[in-house]
């Protein structure tokens, strides 16, 4: 299982979907977790370009993930992990929150799971969604 945004989806995910698929072995099932809009907005101080529907649905789409689904509403972001009881937490370089945190939790929670934080992908472009919107309005402008 991974998570995230994913409002500008760019290779950098694709790359993140694939690690974290690699991670379960040969017949590895990927589940990503797409954050609500009120996570994001509550998490960044402002609403996703995209709508959460329309970022799961494009995130189904990607080929190395399985199935695509929204995070829970409400404070508590790791109720998911509790419904789906993932093997194994892929999270990201740059993820919220700490490996230690997220074991001390799922710990409390009765969860068995391992986790892993992955490493960047090639240059930070390929990797911010935020740098790839100030580009475009940087040659907007140009």
């Amino acid at each position: 299982m991974c998570f995230g945004t994913f409002d500008i989806l760019h290779y950098g995910h694709v790359k993140y979907f694939e690690e974290a698929k690699k991670l379960g072995g040969e017949n590895a099932y990927l589940i990503v977790v797409v954050a609500r809009d009120s996570s994001v907005e509550a998490m960044k101080g402002k609403r996703p370009i995209f709508s959460e529907e329309h970022r799961r649905a494009l995130v189904s789409s990607v080929k190395p993930v399985d199935k695509a689904v929204l995070g829970t509403e409400g404070g508590d972001k790791l109720k998911i992990l509790e419904e789906i009881r993932p093997d194994i937490v892929a999270l990201g370089y740059d993820q919220w929150p700490s490996i230690t945190w997220l074991e001390e939790e799922l710990k409390e929670r009765n969860i068995d799971c391992k986790i892993v934080r992955l490493s960047k992908f090639g240059s930070e472009e390929l990797n911010s969604s935020s740098l790839i919107i100030k580009k475009i309005l940087k040659l907007r402008k140009d």
